[in-house]
């Protein structure tokens, strides 16, 4: 195989770029392309088959194939494309073989579509990237395109299977699918039919029947769609960037750029769900208050409630309540969240599916047609019924969050949408399709009814944060994820990691799980106090979403041992301090795509090691995370070309390595590149309590960088609507020895004009003086760290610090 596409890159190479020619001369001959409406080029065989290809941008093109006698879909057939306005003109030439297409804008990225079976071979800069070895094929229900498979390739992306257990980042040699579980113990799926390649390129599917794609399996390379006879469309995006993080950018323009939860959803997130429900106190108004205020006092921050079935009236229990707020556990939900606003807290309400037939305005004709053998049949709604949907967003608006009494709410938590695997596929559904094509799309409709059709039509001036269990592409607009019910054990903290990085490979960044396991049913335990320490708090420190929780044993550190409440009070505090960055590297991945905790691939593609190495990522674009993933012993981790300080103790560590290391039990093993800027800011209990008047940065010596620092009023929408934010660059220069901190751009509510700043120097040697500003500063020198404060001034005033 790898001969033959030799063979086939020399063959194409042959052929000529230029000359290109009008639409015109080709309009109306037999077998001849044409340009259509949507500015695509139609390209038909003598047998009536069918290509449209078509530009979005100038790095992305589109493949679209029918056979004969079937229509194309229409764009909106499916929403996971965020928008189809930005297409652009194609430039068409010919040879005797082969049209030859480019996006007006990038005659560096070309597609040769051959003329004798509509196949497709895409080039960058005259190198094949991707080759069809056929255009696509039906045999029976499979609708498949077959690629030439390069041996030296590898791939990566897709989401990630059931409770986001993937056994390895690169899927090469794998043959594998997306899909919705087919019984309820198959949870949290992120369907995702995107992948990203070594050689640069991306491949997304636009469909949403049942998929499967081969990277190599028995030699073969393909993508493939079972229709299960309901006329399914081969519909494929090819998306350049070389980069893999500009393929991502790309990805994430197309199908839409996440939506930036509020500050405070990267804060800690506690639940009630380790208290014992069936005790004679469950978990009520009173037991928050104490368990917040003793957290608190203990010295442990907090940010977000997470309330776990008791809020619910009717019960209070996962399946016996229904929507609705109790009055006995919460007399006056207005005066707690008045409370919880005091107390810088946000709150989360849930909704388990088995409820819906209880809460108010169910119909019972919002159920699939066919309910036979799903769980909860009662409570099987058909998703693509708009009155369902509507019904959903309007019994959380009018039970739940009830705006105009200021009842408490700023996320929701959506369970068991994933348990219906069991429908009948063929059955047709309220909007005219089949199951076999929709249930793929639920998370998406799910998504798009709470967010688009609810919340931000509602007024409400707070940014939504819905997670559900189980997520669809483009749904990343809307909403996120958490990966089910995971065990707390190492086997399913390592697929956690895996499937924390391939989840930000796929559009979703803000990924989150049950950090240490939700629960071992056969043993009837929680995390012991080791996994504990090194998944519930290290490990879980670093995810875009700290949230443990669970069964089996609290998750609360007071009810932990003291070696835990110590670990947990250092990780926690290291977490508050980086929240300038971590939240500026939300806003990084709001803006493109790029996740906060990182696969090493995306910045180190070319490196082998960095496609074995994935137990270990980038945590934003500077630091390095290797949680431990055992009990004890030795451990090894890649670090990549350059200079790493290790962060605990400072040391310079050569990179292009491999380390092995002997952690303590709970130590979480992190580096930190040379060059870094990492702007921090002091612990506090809450984001609700950081003070913008003073900002550190620590700046670790060794390479040039920069960095820039996002401030918004942390809550609303306004920095996306009316660009209501700041931005401060700030660069490091290590032949000069300069830190630059530019005057802030930008403004939003609420918003300081004047800082103090503290700078911290890691590495730096014979230091004889600073000046600022071109003046001679004062500063010190403690445990190798060279310190510099400035005063306060303005965020309007650049700030030049230079090392001498």
């Amino acid at each position: 195989m790898k001969a033959l596409f030799s063979i086939a890159i020399i063959c194409l190479s042959q052929l000529s770029f230029s000359s290109f020619a009008s639409f015109a001369s080709f309009a109306g001959s037999a077998n001849e392309p044409s340009k259509i409406a949507d500015k695509s080029i139609l390209f038909t065989l003598d047998n009536g088959n069918k290509l449209k290809v078509s530009a979005y941008g100038d790095e992305i093109i589109r493949l679209h194939s029918t056979v004969k006698g079937q229509p194309f879909y229409a764009d909106n057939h499916y929403e996971m494309v965020a928008s189809h306005d930005w297409r652009q003109n194609l430039e068409l030439s010919s040879t005797k073989t082969h049209w030859q297409v480019a996006p007006i804008g990038n005659k560096s990225l070309q597609v040769l579509i051959s003329k004798d079976t509509l196949k497709a071979t895409f080039l960058e800069n005259g190198v094949i990237t991707l080759a069809e070895l056929q255009s696509p094929s039906k045999t029976g229900t499979i609708i498949k395109t077959e690629f030439a498979y390069q041996q030296d390739e590898h791939f990566t992306g897709l989401g990630h299977g059931f409770y986001g257990r993937e056994p390895k980042l690169d899927l090469k040699g794998q043959r594998t699918g997306r899909n919705y579980g087919k019984q309820p113990i198959e949870q949290a799926p992120l369907i995702v039919p995107f992948y990203l390649s070594s050689k640069g390129y991306g491949v997304f599917l636009n469909s949403t029947f049942t998929n499967e794609f081969s990277f190599g399996d028995k030699e073969e390379y393909s993508v493939a769609i079972d229709d299960h006879g309901f006329s399914g469309q081969m519909d494929y995006f090819y998306i350049s960037g070389g980069k893999l993080a500009n393929v991502l950018d790309n990805y994430t323009q197309l199908t839409g750029r996440p939506r930036l939860p509020a500050k405070s959803m990267f804060g800690l997130q506690l639940s009630d769900k380790g208290h014992d429900h069936d005790s004679p106190t469950p978990s009520n108004e009173t037991w928050w208050k104490n368990k917040i205020l003793e957290h608190r006092e203990a010295g442990y921050p907090l940010d977000h409630v997470i309330n776990d079935n008791r809020w619910r009236a009717a019960g209070g229990k996962r399946c016996e309540s229904k929507l609705d707020w109790d009055k006995e556990r919460y007399p006056d939900p207005a005066a707690y969240q008045h409370w919880l606003e005091k107390n810088a807290l946000v709150l989360t309400l849930d909704f388990n599916r088995c409820i819906a037939k209880k809460s108010e305005g169910w119909k019972a004709s919002f159920n699939l047609p066919s309910i036979d053998n799903i769980q909860f049949p009662n409570s099987a709604p058909d998703l693509t019924n708009a009155e369902f949907r509507s019904w959903f967003w309007d019994v959380f608006y009018k039970k739940a969050l009830v705006p105009e009494k200021q009842y408490p709410g700023d996320a929701l938590w959506i369970d068991e949408f994933d348990e219906q695997g069991a429908a009948d596929k063929s059955m047709i559904l309220s909007n005219g399709r089949s199951s076999a094509e929709m249930r793929n799309y639920w998370f998406f409709l799910i998504a798009k009814a709470l967010v688009a059709d609810g919340w931000d039509k509602s007024g409400i001036n707070k940014r939504p944060f819905v997670w559900v269990r189980g997520m669809t592409a483009g749904a990343q607009r809307y909403a996120t994820l958490w990966s089910g019910d995971i065990y707390p054990n190492y086997n399913d903290m390592q697929s956690q990691i895996r499937g924390m990085q391939l989840a930000g490979l796929s559009g979703f960044p803000f990924w989150g799980h049950d950090a240490g396991g939700f629960y071992d049913w056969k043993n009837n335990l929680g995390p012991d106090e080791t996994l504990y320490q090194q998944w519930s708090i290290g490990f879980g420190s670093f995810s875009p979403i700290w949230k443990p929780h669970g069964m089996g044993q609290s998750r609360w550190p007071l009810d932990r041992s003291k070696a835990s409440q110590k670990a947990f009070l250092t990780y926690a505090q290291m977490r508050y301090e980086l929240m300038p960055y971590t939240y500026s590297m939300a806003h990084e991945a709001s803006l493109t795509g790029l996740p906060i905790a990182r696969a090493m691939v995306l910045d180190y593609q070319e490196e082998e090691l960095a496609w074995q190495y994935d137990l270990q990522y980038m945590w934003g674009d500077s630091m390095l995370v290797a949680p431990q993933t055992k009990s004890q012993g030795k451990m090894t981790l890649w670090l990549p070309p350059g200079q790493w300080y290790q962060y605990a103790s400072n040391k310079i560590v050569k990179g292009d390595n491999v380390v092995s290391i002997e952690p303590a039990v709970d130590e979480l093993p992190l580096y930190v590149k040379a060059g870094a800027i990492i702007p921090k800011r002091q612990f506090v209990k809450s984001t609700g309590f950081i003070d913008k008047s003073h900002l550190d940065i620590d700046v670790y010596v060794g390479a040039d960088s920069s960095f820039t620092l996002v401030e918004d009023d942390d809550r609303t929408e306004e920095y996306r609507t009316k660009n209501q934010k700041r931005l401060t660059q700030i660069h490091y220069s290590q032949s000069s020895r300069q830190v630059k901190v530019n005057a802030a751009v930008g403004t939003f509510s609420g918003a300081q004009d004047k800082r103090a700043i503290t700078l911290r120097f890691f590495g730096t040697n014979n230091i004889t003086s600073v000046k600022v500003n071109g003046k001679s500063s004062p500063y010190n020198i403690s445990d190798g760290i060279l310190h510099v404060e400035l005063d306060t001034h303005s965020v309007k005033q650049t700030m030049l610090i230079e090392l001498n």
